[in-house]
């Protein structure tokens, strides 16, 4: 139960589910001004997979979920009120994290979306190939690999999007490629030698 738990709390950290307190609505709970409403409630179930939304239906449920929304609320406000939003570690985490995500957000919109393909893609590809699927014998029949060819073509025709889109990026933005400095990292350091201790003349 203390994993689950546990996992429980690690889910709704990375969902934000606080709004301030001039929120139009009823709420449910309120956090040193912070309200938690029912159309809050409502996503951060609707974001959860189908197996952890079976873990709050019922009032035992939501009143379990809303203790979760407690705890992390809690544990945002404590970890501000000492000032962690302004750590140096905190903020290089928070920027590597937004830089991932309008990265993704780009490859969504110029990659993803024109890497496409239509049935009549799929199925072309599957006429001209057909002796490549050829078991015992027998041909096997469209529907039954028609997934798996579109996943597999799917993931080349989006490489070559990419490969594509990297290449016109790297001619539209100007690049300076230090190949001195590059080339040293390649290069073990040579231990220094240590000088022979001068031995100090009996007397």
């Amino acid at each position: 139960m203390k994993k689950i738990a546990f996992f429980v709390l690690t889910v709704f950290l990375v969902f934000g589910c606080a709004k301030k307190e001039e929120q139009k609505g009823q709420y449910l709970v309120k956090i040193n001004g912070v309200t938690i409403t029912k159309e809050d409630l409502k996503k951060e179930i609707e974001a959860l997979p189908p197996f952890a939304q079976k873990m709050f239906e019922g009032e035992e449920g939501i009143a379990r979920l809303i203790d979760e929304l407690i705890k992390k609320e809690l544990l945002y406000q404590e970890a501000k009120k000492k000032g962690l939003d302004r750590d140096a570690t905190y903020l290089k985490k928070v920027a590597d994290s937004q830089k991932l995500i309008l990265i993704s957000a780009l490859l969504e919109k110029e990659i993803e979306d024109k890497a496409k393909l239509s049935d009549k893609d799929i199925r072309d590809f599957y006429e001209k190939n057909k002796t490549d699927f050829v078991v015992q014998g027998k041909t096997i029949e469209f529907e039954k690999i028609r997934d798996m060819l579109a996943q597999r073509l799917t993931a080349q025709k989006q490489k070559e999007v990419f490969d594509g889109y990297v290449e016109n990026l790297k001619k539209s933005y100007k690049i300076d490629v230090n190949k001195d400095a590059i080339a040293g990292l390649s290069k073990k350091e040579e231990p220094k030698k240590e000088e022979p201790k001068k031995e100090t003349p009996k007397k």
